[in-house]
């Protein structure tokens, strides 16, 4: 008997929803919320689910006109802070320094989280590791193990030859949540080599078979829990304080939706437009039914519209 991959499937229950008005009032903001142009910038690792929401929002308002800018999370939220662009879509909150630059000039900036996201752990295909924990990401990531036979326990001399490691650009979120969450204080090796996009990272993933990396889930993902076969993502352990192991756990919607996967983001919309117009109608757009589905088709878990996890027998 064929035995199933996936143990879960995310199933999409959604209601319809979106900004509601009334009487003769709806015509006019409908009008205003749907007609226009409208700039936006995104992190670029969320780039690829807010094209297609984008590009959803146009085709439904023939007058309307997204225009996108991608840029690592740090350019996007210094650009927002500076006032240089009035909404962006990240993957992080603000850190520190930008909450007390919020704070010493009373911002007033409108926060919304839109989706659930992940960082997978990819390998080039012919490569025959299955599973990788904390520890041994830490190892590889900051130089310490060089060639992949110096693995142990289950992955010992599973696999042969230099390793190659590539990680996201600096001040992309990606880079400082991998950082903080893998290496845990420790530096990226020196002969990790930076990708300056998404795109490279997985060029290099497929054209090395001794490389490794790391992407977000909707660089990946071809359609809902279909993920692209020409990069490997890897089952994450994350490893306690006592040095035990966790369960393996594969990059799936449904591990993401529940929390079982450990390398879990936030994407989040900020904005400091809080006039009525078509950004205000992009936003409801993505925050609603169809917006939402986009998300799920994305490869990300929505979160303002409710999802069931289903168990596959």
């Amino acid at each position: 008997m064929k035995k199933t991959i996936l143990n879960y499937i995310l199933i999409y229950t959604a209601l319809a929803g979106s900004l509601i008005y009334t009487g003769c009032e709806y015509g006019k903001v409908r009008s205003v919320t749907t007609i226009g142009e409208t700039s936006i910038e995104v992190d670029e690792s969320i780039s690829p689910v807010v094209k297609k929401e984008a590009d959803e929002f146009m085709r439904l308002n023939k007058e309307s006109k997204i225009n996108i800018t991608a840029k690592t999370s740090n350019e996007v939220m210094a650009d927002l802070l500076n006032d240089d662009i009035k909404t962006v879509i990240v993957s992080r909150e603000f850190n520190g320094q930008e909450n007390e630059h919020v704070s010493k000039f009373n911002l007033e900036i409108k926060k919304h989280e839109l989706a659930l996201d992940a960082i997978g752990v990819i390998v080039n295909p012919s490569n025959p590791l299955r599973k990788l924990n904390y520890n041994e990401l830490r190892r590889i990531f900051s130089g310490e193990t060089e060639d992949w036979k110096d693995l142990d326990g289950d992955n010992k001399d599973v696999y042969k030859g230099k390793v190659k490691v590539f990680i996201a650009r600096k001040n992309a979120a990606i880079h400082d949540i991998f950082k903080d969450k893998i290496l845990a204080g420790t530096d990226y090796g020196k002969f990790s080599v930076q990708c300056s996009t998404s795109t490279q990272m997985l060029d290099e993933i497929k054209g090395n078979k001794d490389a490794i990396g790391f992407i977000t889930m909707s660089w990946i993902t071809k359609f809902a829990d279909t993920l692209d076969t020409s990069v490997k993502p890897l089952k994450i352990a994350e490893v306690d304080s006592a040095g035990r192991i966790g369960d393996y756990t594969g990059l799936h919607q449904a591990y993401i939706a529940n929390g079982s996967y450990p390398l879990v983001i936030k994407i989040y919309i900020l904005s400091r437009d809080f006039g009525m117009n078509v950004t205000t109608g992009l936003i409801s757009f993505m925050l609603a039914y169809d917006g939402q589905k986009i998300v799920l088709n994305s490869g990300l878990v929505p979160v303002t519209q409710p999802v069931r996890i289903i168990q596959l027998n």
